[in-house]
């Protein structure tokens, strides 16, 4: 049994596929797939890592990866980063505040963790849980990154709890998997995912 749980953002509680669908309907499909095919590129990975340090490093890589898809224009480039960073486009898996929501009531310790260049309270508010939730550690304002051990140490420190007794729940065995290396136990979510079904996140009420 555990005391405390903490969440991943992205690809977690929120899904990370349809974030941009939105912006197809004001710069065109063929722009958006464009610019996803290059910052999910191994290229574009590898320049995006650390850029969530910060929100102006954030902002900085992201609009350069926008404007090299095309090139484009500032208006299209802003346009697909407001889309990113609007609060609206993230969607909550159909599971998310239910999960949460419990372990609350459980009376839990719950928090979100995550590697993110803006602030997603926003979004977590809108969905329902960002009054049951005790901590949001967010790296855009710590200055560091999943897998940087720190994170995760600062989020169990806010919550209270040692890191043996906080279970962090992800879906990266690289930047969530880290958590290990604090002591805390991980459970790690299949790859598989789609902001229309349920994300399995029911498997942590059972492991808590």
């Amino acid at each position: 049994m555990f005391s405390g749980v903490l969440f991943d953002f992205s690809g977690t509680l929120f899904d990370d596929k349809s974030v941009l669908d939105p912006a197809r309907d004001l710069v065109g499909d063929a722009v958006v797939t464009r610019v996803l095919s290059v910052v999910d590129s191994p290229e574009g990975i590898a320049a995006r890592r650390g850029c969530d340090v910060s929100r102006e490093r954030h902002r900085a890589v992201w609009t350069a990866l926008i404007s090299e898809a095309g090139p484009y224009s500032s208006a299209v480039v802003d346009a697909i980063y407001a889309a990113l960073t609007d609060p609206a486009a993230w969607t909550p898996y159909p599971d998310t505040a239910r999960v949460v929501t419990t372990l609350h009531e459980r009376g839990l310790r719950v928090g979100v963790v995550s590697n993110i260049g803006w602030d997603i309270r926003p979004a977590l508010a809108d969905a329902g849980v960002l009054d049951v939730l005790d901590t949001v550690v967010l790296s855009c304002e710590q200055g560091v990154e999943k897998p940087d051990p720190a994170l995760f140490t600062l989020a169990c420190d806010k919550l209270g709890l040692e890191p043996s007794s906080v279970l962090f729940v992800g879906d990266d065995p690289v930047k969530d998997g880290a958590a290990v290396k604090v002591g805390m136990p991980v459970y790690l979510l299949p790859s598989e995912r789609s902001a229309t079904r349920e994300r399995g996140l029911a498997a942590v009420l059972d492991l808590a």
